[in-house]
């Protein structure tokens, strides 16, 4: 959905409630993260790990306030070649190093597509005014560690869980330490979310121009893809079809 922001970009009405970050993943691999956010602070996150996605709408819809909710999954489809989106395509093409991170939606399936549109559908029915965003927490891990090295390894959580978890903890402001890569990948989409909602990340990658050859198809309503990157750098172009998959 969209909200009035204020003029310092955060959004009315949402500086207090709970964000929550999910994972989707297959039995006993569901990652969560629940944010709690008082008077535009973050003053806790838990992170855990849930049996199966109705563990985690259980879950979700036990929260009085839930203001936002990033998923790692599609939260909208295209229509056009191979199911390829302008913020598949602009990903592919910001970040060469780990563009096979970022698969051809028509490949997709399992956990990520099912039990993540699931969730999505049941928490934007109970909370209506809840601020969804897709998330890429791969690519974002990519994108925000660039900024701070200049040499970067991709993300590989069972060599780096220590460095991951501080970097989290760094952007959180607060230690976290998480069991899984599903855990920090719930964690890193909450904070997605929260970094969009005050307008901290400018950019909404689903705001990038559709091409005449497709339409984006919304199954759950309006929703944002919050990306920390500023607004100059994006540009809204045509993306040739070299390098991406037909399947």
């Amino acid at each position: 959905m969209s909200a009035e922001r204020e003029k310092n970009g955060q959004l009315v009405g949402y500086d207090t409630g709970f964000i929550v970050g999910y994972d989707p993943g297959g039995n006993n691999k569901h990652g969560i993260a629940i944010m709690e956010v008082e008077s535009g602070r973050i003053v806790s996150v838990t992170p855990k790990t849930l049996f199966s996605a109705e563990k985690v709408i259980n879950e979700i819809k036990s929260i009085s306030n839930v203001i936002g909710l990033g998923v790692d999954t599609l939260t909208c489809w295209s229509t056009g070649k191979s199911g390829w989106r302008p913020a598949d395509k602009w990903l592919r093409e910001k970040y060469k190093v780990v563009e096979k991170s970022v698969s051809s939606p028509n490949f997709l399936m399992g956990a990520m597509s099912l039990n993540g549109m699931s969730v999505l559908l049941e928490v934007s029915r109970s909370f209506p005014n809840c601020i969804i965003s897709e998330t890429h927490p791969k690519v974002l891990y990519y994108a925000l560690m660039t900024k701070e090295k200049d040499k970067v390894e991709k993300y590989n959580y069972q060599k780096n869980k220590k460095e991951m978890d501080k970097m989290l903890s760094k952007l959180l402001g607060l230690v976290i330490t998480t069991k899984s890569d599903h855990e920090w990948d719930a964690a890193i989409s909450a904070y997605a979310v929260w970094m969009g909602m005050t307008g901290s990340w400018k950019r909404d990658l689903h705001k990038l121009e559709v091409e005449n050859t497709e339409r984006i198809v919304k199954p759950c309503g309006d929703t944002s893809y919050f990306w920390p990157v500023p607004a100059d750098k994006i540009v809204a172009k045509k993306h040739p079809e070299a390098g991406l998959s037909d399947k």
